[in-house]
């Protein structure tokens, strides 16, 4: 339950109220929802439905298996209203169905007589939906639902584990490794919980993706199946991000898709939470600075587009460790960058609450520049406070350094405050020449 408490206490809150509730428990698969839910009803009496999708029919005969089997003498419904009357007899008011968007969708009638069996006993009812399906829950479920979502009393969002999060179910491990397993898993429980941590970053990669029976062998590629119907076409437009086409413009010239589709696509995909279209920050230097940018949000989705579905086709011939060599060795740290800038920003978020940022700052951003970006940004009256973000296997050097300069001069920042983080330590002669103005962070320091 590491980094899932607040979702208990907010559970547990709405129990104990002892008033009627309705509360809509939603986050993508893998992210640890029956968890929460198992974890909330061990001391409860309850009972517990999972739908599949079905039809109205099977729904009815779904329920009554369920019911019977949890619920002392209970018997064969004719109709939901049979069926939720005889909760009352066991003395049962809390209620818990898992995917409910299949319910709805086979069934919308279900609904109906839930919303009226729990305003017809005013005795402390509480319903718990979940669902896997975010971009039904926030864009159509309004639509399917109508004027039963009034009802709804609160909505909890399961999302990834943080770094801090993550650090707590793995102690004790080497911080290049924790940056490795937060890149490729994002963070979502479900996947980490099958990373052995006494295993090498390079083992663990060839036993979950690259063995053809691996956990993880076509996730990625799966997911995308269940969510899509055109599955071929948002592939394609994944491998396209994953590879660094971050234009619309470059991945219709690379796939001769009409822009208007791609954009359909895209939108589809950021319905989802699975892409994002990002934006830089704005310092009034236009000319210098990348525009309409989109990227893949969802790193396990990120690596596996990236690493495995462009060299699928190869990876039943060469072996694991060989293609793991070949395709994934050389590219690994410029992945994990952006994992590592995700980190920083959290840890810069922290110390700004903290009040321990050099200055007050309010907003946060990245620039993207055209011949390379700041990686956190935040706005001051006076100066910028400038986080930038090194994940490869070399120290930063005074030339890393003047790098960093040269983008603040064409973003056109003139003074800053600049946290440095490093994966692999800094040199001595920018060690020597750190003061108030250059902060540097070591992952081990995360």
């Amino acid at each position: 339950m590491i980094g899932r408490e607040e979702h208990l206490n907010r559970l547990n809150a709405f129990y104990e109220a002892k008033s009627n509730n309705l509360t809509v428990l939603y986050g993508r698969h893998r992210l640890g929802k029956t968890a929460i839910i198992k974890e909330f009803i061990k001391d409860k009496s309850c009972v517990y439905f999972d739908c599949t999708q079905t039809v109205d029919f099977e729904l009815l005969s779904g329920i009554n298996r369920a019911f019977m089997a949890q619920i002392d003498n209970y018997a064969e419904a004719r109709n939901y209203e049979e069926a939720l009357e005889q909760l009352g007899a066991g003395d049962i008011r809390l209620l818990i169905f898992e995917e409910f968007q299949n319910i709805v969708k086979a069934d919308l009638g279900f609904l109906v007589s839930l919303l009226r069996y729990m305003q017809e006993n005013e005795n402390g009812i509480m319903v718990i939906f979940t669902s896997s399906s975010v971009a039904w829950v926030e864009n159509s479920m309004v639509k399917s639902i109508g004027r039963a979502a009034l009802s709804i009393n609160a909505f909890i969002k399961v999302k990834e584990l943080s770094y801090a999060d993550m650090v707590g179910m793995l102690p004790e491990n080497d911080a290049k490794k924790l940056l490795s397993v937060y890149a490729i898993t994002g963070g979502v429980p479900g996947y980490i919980r099958h990373w052995n941590v006494k295993e090498t970053v390079k083992e663990n990669i060839c036993r979950l993706y690259l063995n053809r029976e691996g956990i993880f062998a076509k996730e990625a590629e799966l997911f995308i199946k269940d969510e899509f119907r055109e599955s071929g076409v948002y592939n394609t437009i994944l491998k396209c991000l994953a590879e660094g086409m971050n234009k619309l413009n470059e991945i219709h010239e690379y796939t001769g898709y009409g822009r208007d589709k791609i954009s359909v696509y895209l939108k589809n995909l950021i319905e989802r939470e699975i892409v994002e279209k990002v934006f830089s920050y704005d310092f009034g230097v236009n000319e210098n600075t990348r525009k309409g940018l989109y990227r893949i949000k969802d790193d396990f989705i990120s690596f596996w587009y990236r690493f495995v579905y462009p060299n699928y086709g190869v990876l039943g011939i060469v072996p694991q460790e060989e293609f793991y060599d070949r395709y994934i060795a050389p590219k690994l740290d410029e992945f994990l960058l952006e994992a590592f800038i995700k980190i920083a920003g959290e840890f810069m978020d922290i110390i700004k609450d903290m009040g321990r940022m050099p200055v007050e700052a309010d907003k946060k951003g990245r620039w993207y520049g055209k011949a390379g970006d700041l990686h956190i940004v935040y706005e001051t009256e006076k100066t910028g406070v400038i986080g930038q973000v090194f994940a490869g296997d070399m120290p930063v050097s005074i030339e890393d350094y003047e790098e960093i300069l040269r983008r603040l001069s064409v973003a056109g920042i003139k003074d800053s405050y600049i946290y440095i983080f490093s994966a692999c330590g800094f040199s001595k002669e920018l060690i020597d020449m750190t003061g108030d103005k250059i902060i540097p962070i070591a992952i081990e320091d995360l």
